[in-house]
């Protein structure tokens, strides 16, 4: 069996998008699957020109010289030139289509530029998914959205999350307060520094990942000695950035999934999430839901009694059952079945 995966990225800089690339690359190379990758330019965020010209131009001319027997796009956008009979589409969000006020990563600071991107991705996607041979979604909402807006059905294969994360130390008291994941508008950091500016003394603020709006959002921060932000977090580095942190506070206004919060359910981190926020419901569900972060980083007794939030151990089974050994093997049923 012969693979050809289309990806934006395996750069783990680049968020989910980057993640589930390198996985499912990876996995699938062990597994002894004659994979070939077609990648564009593993830039550390989204660059919407050059990925135009990538998806227009590039992509379809590097597909002239591949031979395979399934052809798996890892977006709607690397399916457009695929072979519909062998094509297979992985849909990690349509929030392009359904909630494009709330996108970011340049596209979000532009109503023309979110205008124009929406109808170029909405008229591709439509074109790759009506085809392929097979649609898989990493969530009952996002199945359920492609339901809605295309009238397609797909079947849910849950990503997974590094074997490794484990919690190596108890919180006794709430001292340091994480966020990890791309610094842009979508991700609502913002409102998190400004929050927290607020805040007693006596916590600290981590923010992990990089960004279009990291220069802003480090000027928002200016003045406050208590946050840092660390950069990149490489992957040998994850266990203890999440073991580092007494809480995970994830802003995002929505997301596809959310894997840094199944990541710091797994280290056994409470989660906290707004209310408003756009999140599969099996994921939110097991947050600390909060109308707004003052509330949160204003009450040191919240705080500390998040401490002995009585899910943890649920929380750290659940997220356990994440692992990319299930979702590959799902993905390897699902070629031998469009075989």
């Amino acid at each position: 069996m012969k693979v050809c995966l289309l990806t934006r990225t395996t750069n783990l800089g680049s968020g989910g998008v980057g993640r589930v690339g390198k996985e499912l690359y990876g996995g699938l190379k062990k597994r002894g699957v004659d994979i070939t990758l077609i990648t564009s330019s593993d830039i550390p965020y989204f660059n919407p020109y050059s990925y135009l010209i990538y998806t227009l131009m590039e992509l379809p001319i590097r597909l002239l010289r591949i031979k395979a027997d399934i052809y798996h796009a890892l977006t709607p956008m690397e399916g457009m030139w695929s072979p519909g009979d062998k094509s297979i589409v992985t849909v990690l969000d349509l929030f392009m289509i359904s909630d494009k006020d709330k996108i970011g990563a340049t596209m979000g600071q532009s109503r023309l530029k979110a205008f124009i991107g929406s109808r170029y991705f909405e008229f591709v996607s439509g074109m790759a998914l009506r085809k392929a041979s097979g649609i898989a979604c990493i969530s009952e909402k996002t199945s359920n959205d492609l339901m809605q807006i295309f009238g397609l059905s797909s079947r849910t294969i849950r990503l997974g999350i590094r074997g490794d994360l484990e919690p190596k130390r108890e919180r006794s008291r709430i001292s340091r307060i994480g966020y990890l994941g791309q610094l842009d508008r979508r991700k609502r950091v913002d409102v998190l520094i400004k929050a927290f500016k607020k805040s007693e003394p006596g916590i600290e603020l981590i923010i992990g990942g990089i960004g279009v709006d990291e220069a802003y959002l480090k000027s928002l921060a200016k003045g406050d000695g208590r946050i840092r932000f660390l950069g990149h977090i490489k992957d040998e580095e994850l266990v203890d950035f999440y073991n580092s942190m007494d809480v995970l506070i994830s802003p995002s206004w929505i997301e596809g999934y959310g894997l840094p919060i199944v990541e710091a359910m797994a280290c056994k981190r409470p989660v906290v999430v707004l209310d408003d926020a756009l999140i599969p419901w099996e994921i939110k569900k097991r947050c600390i839901i909060v109308q707004n972060l003052d509330m949160v980083l204003q009450n040191r007794t919240y705080l500390e009694n998040l401490c002995t939030y009585s899910s943890y151990g649920s929380n750290y089974e659940w997220a356990k059952e994440h692992t990319w050994d299930k979702c590959i093997e799902e993905y390897i049923k699902l070629y031998k079945e469009i075989l």
